[in-house]
């Protein structure tokens, strides 16, 4: 009799552990999309960070501002690196005239990766960041938002393409007009190495650590495989979002 119900307490005990690892991989997402990124929000406070980055992503602070109509020429550019090793942020602020911009650059990252446990490794509960803000002129602007066009930004329909946290992508949210443009570009769909403003605005960062380098396009993840691995990793904490009209979701 032992022997036919030792397996059974042995499995239940299996059931218990993976049941508990999804139980902690939703609560990181739902701490992801708590809270609203606001205006006032600090996103240089990795708490902030934590409790809004679905927000954060979607610029949706942004877009409150541009619908009224004090968002005009800024713009949000994110580059995921592999989330739980590096995010980039770049934000383009106009001074009144549209003459010179403040580009800030914000890089966060794990302080320690092999020394982050379980209860730290939620997006960007972890990370350290550096900041810098340059000045820059409107043909340095220009430069930026006709790098950004020649690569689809205004144009694309990426209705439904998947983001992973675990994979490269930009993402680009900008105000003109009182309208809200978005732009995906990810490996496995797009030849990130081939992209040409990554590389304009770097020259315009005095942040001098290197942009990480993305998977060259014949060795990227393709989306089915990246959605296959997401789901024999449901309690890996990692995540997703959506591309739906010129939201994500």
């Amino acid at each position: 009799m032992s022997e036919k119900t030792a397996p059974v307490h042995t499995n239940t005990g299996t059931r218990s552990a993976s049941w508990a690892k999804a139980g902690l991989a939703a609560l990181v997402i739902a701490g992801l999309a708590g809270c609203t990124f606001t205006q006032t929000s600090d996103v240089s406070n990795p708490l902030v960070r934590k409790a809004s980055w679905f927000s954060y992503l979607n610029a949706d602070d942004l877009r409150q501002a541009c619908a009224a109509g004090d968002a005009e020429g800024q713009i949000r550019i994110i580059y995921n690196a592999e989330y739980y090793k590096e995010v980039r942020v770049f934000e383009l602020t106009p001074y009144p005239g549209f003459e010179e911009f403040n580009l800030t650059t914000r890089v966060f990252g794990p302080i320690q990766v092999k020394e982050i446990n379980v209860e730290l490794n939620t997006p960007l509960g972890a990370f350290g960041g550096e900041e810098a803000v340059d000045r820059i002129d409107r043909d340095s602007y220009l430069a930026i938002t006709d790098a950004l066009q020649a690569e689809g930004f205004g144009t694309q329909n990426r209705d439904g393409l998947r983001l992973y946290s675990d994979d490269f992508y930009w993402v680009a949210i900008g105000c003109s007009s009182g309208g809200i443009t978005l732009g995906t570009w990810a490996s496995g769909v797009d030849d990130l190495r081939a992209l040409k403003f990554p590389e304009v605005l770097a020259n315009l960062s005095s942040v001098e650590k290197d942009l990480p380098e993305p998977p060259a396009a014949e060795n990227a993840r393709s989306q089915s495989a990246a959605q296959m691995h997401h789901v024999q990793n449901s309690d890996s904490g990692e995540f997703y979002r959506t591309v739906r009209g010129n939201m994500l979701r």
